[in-house]
């Protein structure tokens, strides 16, 4: 189901046709994505690309969905709902978003309407984004939406971009 944002923010259930649309759009924003996410490494052609869709589309995780992120009808990111938890309630969330399309206020506008989908249309009442030390714009934004910092990751130090970083959890309370 398509989710219509703003007059310029569309959310398209991710697809593996995209797959070179995606490529182009992580090929023109790797120095960027590649300091916070670590599968921007393994993203090297048309056909890895195609695998990290398919990787996401069939994570067999309850309550899953992929969203592809189009601002102007261009391309511009990735959101999933990567999994809501059936006994604690917890919905996990994440994106990322091209260099293009950020400093707009693209997420603060989707998040502002995918919180009330996730309560209006699932069992979640908690939704959480894990979000790195130093990825201080993507924590400014979850913040922006609500959530508010519960804990660190145990044992979850993830070496990225030549240095280690805590991985933080944000929740957001959906009652």
């Amino acid at each position: 189901m398509e989710l219509v944002i703003s007059d310029s923010i569309t959310l398209k259930p991710l697809a593996i046709s995209f797959a070179e649309e995606l490529y182009s759009v992580i090929v023109e924003s790797r120095e960027n994505l590649s300091q916070f996410l670590p599968w921007v490494d393994g993203i090297i052609d048309v056909n890895t690309t195609k695998q990290y869709i398919a990787e996401r589309l069939h994570s067999n995780k309850a309550g899953a969905q992929w969203f592809a992120i189009y601002t102007q009808e261009r391309l511009s990111g990735v959101f999933g709902i990567k999994h809501i938890d059936p006994d604690s309630k917890v919905a996990e969330c994440g994106y990322w978003l091209a260099d293009f399309a950020r400093g707009q206020g693209v997420m603060n506008q989707v998040l502002t309407k995918i919180v009330p989908y996730i309560k209006n249309n699932s069992h979640a009442k908690v939704i959480e984004f894990c979000c790195l030390d130093e990825n201080l714009a993507s924590i400014k934004v979850v913040q922006r939406a609500g959530a508010q910092f519960k804990y660190y990751q145990k044992d979850t130090s993830i070496f990225i971009a030549n240095k280690h970083q805590r991985l933080g959890v944000y929740e957001i309370k959906l009652t």
